[in-house]
């Protein structure tokens, strides 16, 4: 792709760039249907804030390797700073979903209700998505916690609640496959510490800790009385919660009821701290 071509696709707003040729085209179509729907800044979902990582693809591999990074050093630098400080480009471009007989995942498919529930996570809003099934609800609300665990927070804890202990786990695998299938650069499965020391990433069925960010992932387990309950909401002291299947979780009412307070101390310690924060629901469509 030549320079001019490059040139056509960019468009710059309010001294912000936007790919409007990015291959992902489900973002595209959410873009152009905000923009028909009278959406002032349609366009949002479309940043790029390094024009140069346009036409660099963040998975090129040397041919005798299937993980070695066919990059410069450059571009990969390039790569990971754009993924910090945009979550867009990170989902638009980069994110692969776990999707059955499809190693290696697909791309992340964008939908006006999983691009406004990352807009609200970002925002320190509430967000409920409710979508029929098949839709990408729960994978995408695990794809953008993937960033904010890699890039956009730092010592949080994010708890999983569903509907039982084995669909909680299965949110942290899928979670984990995510980042699995990120490129080889960006995984940050271990550290060398100032000792010298390898420090991996702490991983199990029920948590997993960055070794960089040092964020942490935990499941709940299914509340199997009132008073149990009682004791998960109590226990929910985080700044990030994702409630999924909440039609079909046990005294979800109770669960909910009683965080109120533990989240809302946490996310008034991140608010003060510039730091992201965040209830997400997600459920089907009955």
């Amino acid at each position: 792709m030549n320079a001019q071509s490059v040139r056509k696709r960019i468009i710059c707003i309010n001294g912000r760039f936007y790919d409007t040729g990015t291959a992902n085209k489900s973002f595209l179509q959410v873009a152009k249907d905000l923009k028909a729907l009278g959406v002032r800044e349609w366009y949002f979902m479309l940043e790029i804030k390094d024009p140069a990582l346009i036409n660099v693809n963040p998975y090129a591999t040397k041919k005798d390797s299937e993980d070695e990074p066919d990059l410069t050093r450059d571009q990969i630098q390039r790569i990971t700073i754009e993924c910090v400080h945009n979550i867009w480009y990170y989902l638009r471009e980069v994110v692969r979903i776990p999707a059955a007989g499809t190693p290696g995942g697909i791309p992340y498919k964008a939908n006006r209700g999983n691009i406004a529930q990352t807009w609200c996570l970002l925002h320190g809003l509430d967000s409920w998505l409710c979508l029929p099934r098949q839709q990408g609800k729960t994978k995408s609300a695990l794809a953008a916690q993937t960033w904010a665990y890699s890039f956009g927070t730092s010592r949080a804890t994010f708890i999983f609640i569903n509907k039982d202990m084995d669909n909680a786990k299965t949110n942290l695998r899928d979670f984990a496959d995510i980042i699995g299938y990120l490129p080889k650069y960006l995984r940050y499965e271990f550290i060398i510490d100032d000792d010298g020391k390898l420090v991996k990433q702490k991983k199990s069925a029920t948590r997993l800790e960055h070794p960089i960010t040092h964020n942490l992932i935990i499941v709940k387990p299914k509340a199997t009385s009132y008073e149990s309950a009682l004791g998960i909401g109590r226990g929910l002291s985080a700044p990030f919660l994702h409630f999924d299947e909440v039609e079909f979780t046990p005294y979800i009412d109770v669960i909910v009821e009683n965080s109120v307070s533990t989240f809302e101390t946490s996310a008034r310690l991140s608010r003060e701290k510039g730091a992201l924060y965040g209830r997400i629901f997600t459920l089907n469509v009955a």
